[in-house]
């Protein structure tokens, strides 16, 4: 079925996997799909049946060319790719800014447009866990990264002799009464810490920030982070904001 012209293509190429969320012209999320690894037809039927007048292509690792090319003609030419030079809605205080992640970008884009005037800090909870500080005026202040629960729960594995590997999901008491449930509540319940001090550290900087979480693991984060709010697409909609911004300017 073709849509009325309009919407907002947005493509989202992480660590780990890809997204393509289509955004209506009043900023409704219309679509969110999960790209295969060879995702150009699925974003060529995405494209013929919600007909976008533009889109945004995110890559945080290596971009094939061929596949931005493809995807141009696709959209006619009308396809931003974000890189580190591409003008933002919000300033960057970083010393190496063509190092910073464009996902994290992103994602202080989205929070700054969602929370306009808050001290926020972004909590990113995938592959890696990152978090990252905007202040009130939606300045981004830097951010830490750290190892993800996936990451933390492998290593514990593949650089002990004896460690099995132990699932994110399960049982999780506060102090482990198992091998296995003490690898959990270990990995889960410090990066949970690890939050919770930057949340405290982000007050000392910037004053009582509201915490945001996103990223794949988030549902298994949430229920221990009760004062988070959950915007689960918080990169895509920061991606719309930066393309709107360009368009507007």
């Amino acid at each position: 079925m073709r849509h009325p012209q309009g919407n907002t293509l947005v493509i989202d190429k992480g660590n780990s996997s890809a997204k393509a969320v289509v955004f209506s012209p009043k900023d409704e999320i219309l679509l969110s799909e999960r790209l295969p690894e060879a995702g150009l037809d699925i974003l060529d039927r995405i494209i013929v049946d919600w007909s976008p007048r533009k889109a945004i292509l995110c890559c945080v690792g290596h971009l094939d060319q061929r596949d931005a090319e493809s995807l141009r003609m696709m959209m006619d030419g009308r396809l931003l790719v974000l890189t580190h030079r591409t003008p933002l809605p919000i300033a960057v205080d970083y010393l190496t800014p063509a190092t910073l992640g464009l996902d994290r970008i992103a994602a202080a884009a989205g929070a700054a447009a969602l929370f306009p005037g808050q001290p926020l800090l972004i909590a990113d909870a995938g592959t890696a866990l990152t978090l990252d500080l905007v202040d009130a005026s939606g300045r981004f202040r830097g951010g830490n990264i750290s190892p993800g629960v996936a990451l933390r729960l492998r290593a514990l594995h593949d650089f002990t002799e004896a460690l099995p590997r132990v699932a994110a999901e399960g049982e999780l008491p506060r102090f482990g009464n198992s091998t296995d449930t003490a690898i959990r509540a270990g990995v889960i319940h410090g990066l949970v810490g690890e939050i919770r001090a930057s949340l405290e550290a982000a007050a000392d900087t910037c004053g009582p920030a509201r915490l945001i979480l996103t990223g794949g693991d988030a549902p298994l984060l949430l229920p221990l982070l009760s004062q988070a709010s959950h915007e689960p697409q918080l990169v895509s909609i920061g991606l719309k904001r930066i393309l709107d911004y360009n368009e507007n300017n």
